[in-house]
């Protein structure tokens, strides 16, 4: 696989599997669609089926495309990423959403130090909620419903997946992760507090998010705002894909 919008499309479903998984949902790829399947048995958490309760989470997608002619079911729940920005899906309105962005394989580049920042892995179950607490306040200033509502204990154990914390002076300013498999390593959840932004910090997160898997292609999925910072770090815009929302 060497189409740029193939390994950024692998890249997300490998970041959607992952997560998936972690909420004991089913995620199903068959080279041609990634997504959402029936909920997985799994015991119940405070009397819920966590899977059903929580799959389609609000910053989860419901399937990827995987190739640029992909035939996706009517019952896929949620949004579907159409990675080549070329379907046309009866009762979903499409819109567009930011871009793939993809680096070669390599070191971590050196980036200017942030006085007093420090960027750790997260090990423990309460390094877990501390990084879901961060990552969703910097990302759009909610909390979590719950703690566990998208990262529950043990997701640190995931195999190819590493978060991180940024911290200067033990408060959390920022997060980051990495889903690395042999073909991509996935860059995503870099957030940043907005009274720490503009300092250099997610320059820092995303390179140590690179460095979790440097043999491999980095790719991520770019916002508007932070497409820049990605491009000062050495990615390359390779394709904008179209989200399919339910139209109801």
């Amino acid at each position: 696989m060497s189409n740029p919008i193939a390994l950024c499309a692998h890249g997300e479903a490998a970041w959607h599997a992952v997560a998936y998984e972690s909420l004991g949902a089913a995620w199903v790829d068959d080279g041609r669609l990634a997504r959402a399947g029936r909920p997985a048995p799994r015991p119940l958490v405070e009397g819920r089926d966590l899977a059903s309760s929580v799959v389609p989470h609000r910053f989860l997608l419901g399937a990827v495309t995987l190739i640029p002619d992909a035939t996706v079911p009517d019952d896929v729940p949620g949004i579907v990423c159409d990675s080549w920005a070329r379907l046309s899906l009866p009762g979903r309105e499409a819109e567009p959403t930011g871009c793939w962005m993809i680096r070669a394989a390599g070191r971590p580049g050196a980036v200017p130090q942030v006085p007093g920042l420090e960027i750790r892995r997260v090990v423990t179950d309460a390094d877990v909620a501390w990084f879901e607490y961060i990552a969703f306040l910097a990302a759009d200033g909610e909390l979590p419903s719950r703690s566990g509502e998208l990262h529950p204990p043990g997701s640190q154990r995931l195999p190819g997946l590493t978060l991180l914390v940024a911290e200067i002076d033990g408060e959390g300013v920022g997060t980051a992760l990495s889903v690395a498999t042999d073909r991509v390593n996935n860059i995503g959840a870099v957030t940043v507090m907005p009274a720490q932004r503009g300092r250099g910090i997610a320059s820092q997160l995303t390179e140590a998010a690179v460095a979790a898997a440097p043999g491999v292609p980095a790719t991520l999925s770019a916002t508007v705002a932070g497409r820049g910072i990605y491009r000062r770090l050495g990615f390359n815009e390779v394709g904008r894909p179209l989200h399919h929302h339910p139209v109801d």
